[in-house]
């Protein structure tokens, strides 16, 4: 599992809707209250470990942020440093948001390739080397900037939104996707859109348009849902 920023029973609902029964261990990409609110219970409830960048980790040490945590339970994953998790190659790599050491993640197995990545304010050469090989990637589209200008956010935060440490917008994602894609890339959810600022016609097609014009074809690309849980798809 990869970020638990819902409640502990919503979560556990969720994976149960999905037919989860088991997981090898909860990554966090940063400390953000939206990312970790149910890790804490999570971890506890089931004995699941926690991984996170050691950063990351100082920050939850001082603020107590996921509440008691075994010592047992507590990993440390190093961007950059792939760990075999059951046999399943796990890779953080460092992204541009504000927090203490944020990143997204990349899963490896037999010859195939999975990513997510969200709350990055821009796309650095490390993000595209990361993504690069993917078949089924998790991406960020944030915000529509038209709507971001116009919106109810006070300037401040517009301007970290927009900003090199805060989110990709749409057209951003898009272009990312076509910089990235290649014949191993089957599915692109996107991810992490903003209530205020965005709507997943306008995510979706604003990513479709430029994959279109830059003749991108994909299996499937589809808005990852915010209060529901997505489908399961498989890479052929």
């Amino acid at each position: 599992m990869v970020d638990a920023g819902l409640s502990g029973k919503r979560m556990e609902n969720a994976l149960f809707q999905m037919n989860v029964r088991n997981l090898g261990g909860i990554f966090l990409t940063h400390e953000h209250r939206d990312h970790i609110a149910g890790a804490g219970v999570m971890a506890r409830r089931f004995k699941i470990n926690i991984y996170a960048t050691p950063l990351t980790w100082r920050y939850f040490a001082y603020n107590q942020s996921l509440g008691p945590i075994d010592v047992n339970q507590i990993k440390v994953i190093e961007p950059g440093k792939p760990l075999d998790i059951g046999g399943v190659k796990v890779t953080a790599f460092d992204i541009s948001h504000d927090a203490e050491q944020p990143v997204g993640y990349t899963f490896e197995a037999g010859n195939k390739k999975v990513a997510t990545v969200t709350d990055l304010g821009e796309v650095t050469d490390n993000v595209r080397n990361h993504l690069s090989g993917c078949n089924i990637i998790m991406l960020e589209s944030n915000h529509d900037p038209e709507m971001l200008r116009n919106g109810p956010y006070h300037y401040a935060l517009k301007k970290r939104v927009a900003g090199p440490n805060g989110h990709l917008s749409n057209a951003e994602a898009g272009y990312l996707l076509t910089e990235i894609a290649g014949d191993e890339l089957e599915y692109a959810f996107l991810a992490h859109l903003s209530e205020d600022n965005n709507t997943p016609i306008m995510a979706y097609e604003t990513v479709q348009r430029i994959l279109d014009v830059n003749q991108v074809e994909l299996k499937g690309l589809a808005v990852a849902e915010r209060h529901v849980p997505g489908v399961v798809v498989r890479s052929e």
